[in-house]
């Protein structure tokens, strides 16, 4: 009898060696490294990871095809032995020359992607591109939308309506570390001293400091020097920080912070998981928060019960949001229950992990991969 698990070997955009190692100090969570820890927890699956770049040579090479991570694709394709399964997190990003040799028939080992954005070109007005991008995308072998009425879209723009290929597609709610936010959740302030907000991804700081610009609470904004706002007068209660910051420092203002806001901006024609990533840290640490809404976000912090939601670039719409938790106090400790429940029932990592199990073996299934 064959005991041997199932072998997913993880590759991703950024380095996944540093995320575990971040992971293992205690500095950050476990989903960062997408699953990993909790899959390898359930029992059924080895997760490997891949090393993120040994020549950057080829990365350079790739570069001038429109290929990005050339130089780690490469290297999979001599180590078929070490793997049964491919696991991208961040799906075409660094698998793009992979799916061409698929297309070709030359790469065979089944890859399973999560998708957070609309995939290449799902949404263009040519049918010959639409046709282009069905075609790449069901190259993949398991597809995890992040985002429930993403996946909706692009079955329907796609005119997925085989049964084979829609076996393939389902949804997985990406969530926070069960246990990493333990630490900062008894230390949390129930009576914060400042909003905060933090992010570099569509952000629509310039619609925010507009509205503290009418408000008398300081704001702490933590961004990155390509996404600092472009604002000349920026009132005083307002602080930016551009400068890189540990996330594990980042925890700790926002444990002393009142509440966690989400400004958001982006082309309709983009929008996907944007907001996600800072919604784990509201769910987690329990905070309120304000968001900009994105229907395409699986959470709803509004019907959610543990935020508020405002219209795009709605400057007015920002302050009496922000008016409202300060003054409702007793609307914002149920957010604060709220926010918690939904971490606990319904957006964690080990909720995500057990429909990544269950992608990882249905393509065993399909390949007579034993599990």
């Amino acid at each position: 009898m064959n005991n041997r698990k199932p072998r997913l070997l993880l590759v991703n955009n950024y380095s996944m060696e540093n995320a575990y190692a971040l992971w293992e100090k205690g500095n950050s969570g476990s989903h960062h490294v997408w699953g990993k820890i909790e899959l390898e927890n359930r029992g059924k699956v080895e997760v490997r990871i891949f090393p993120h770049e040994k020549y950057p040579v080829l990365n350079k090479i790739g570069k001038l095809f429109g290929i990005k991570h050339l130089d780690q694709q490469v290297r999979i394709l001599a180590h078929g032995r070490d793997y049964d399964i491919l696991y991208a997190p961040y799906s075409l990003s660094n698998t793009r020359f992979l799916i061409f040799l698929k297309l070709l028939g030359l790469y065979r080992k089944p890859i399973l992607v999560t998708v957070h954005q609309p995939f290449l070109g799902t949404n263009s007005q040519s049918k010959f591109i639409r046709w282009l991008t069905k075609k790449v995308l069901l190259q993949y072998d398991g597809i995890l939308f992040l985002s429930e009425k993403l996946k909706e879209n692009t079955v329907k723009a796609l005119k997925i309506e085989d049964p084979k290929s829609l076996s393939k597609i389902d949804t997985a709610q990406w969530g926070p570390d069960t246990n990493f936010y333990r630490y900062f959740n008894a230390k949390a302030q129930n009576n914060g001293r400042y909003f905060i907000s933090a992010g570099h991804t569509a952000r629509d700081y310039g619609t925010l400091i507009e509205a503290f610009k009418k408000l008398n609470y300081p704001l702490k904004i933590f961004c990155t020097p390509n996404s600092m706002p472009q604002i000349a007068d920026i009132p005083e209660n307002v602080t930016i920080y551009a400068e890189f910051i540990p996330y594990v420092e980042l925890m700790q203002y926002y444990v002393e912070s009142m509440a966690i806001l989400i400004p958001l901006k982006y082309p309709e024609r983009s929008e996907g998981c944007q907001g996600m990533t800072s919604l784990q840290d509201v769910v987690a640490l329990g905070k309120p928060t304000v968001i900009t809404k994105n229907p395409s976000l699986n959470l709803d912090a509004a019907a959610e019960g543990f935020g508020i939601t405002v219209e795009k670039g709605d400057v007015s719409g920002w302050v009496a949001a922000v008016e409202s938790l300060v003054k409702n106090k007793a609307a914002f400790q149920e957010m604060e229950k709220n926010a918690i429940r939904v971490y606990q029932e319904k957006f964690n990592s080990d909720l995500f992990a057990k429909k990544l199990e269950e992608a990882v073996i249905k393509i065993c299934h399909s390949y007579n991969i034993d599990v």
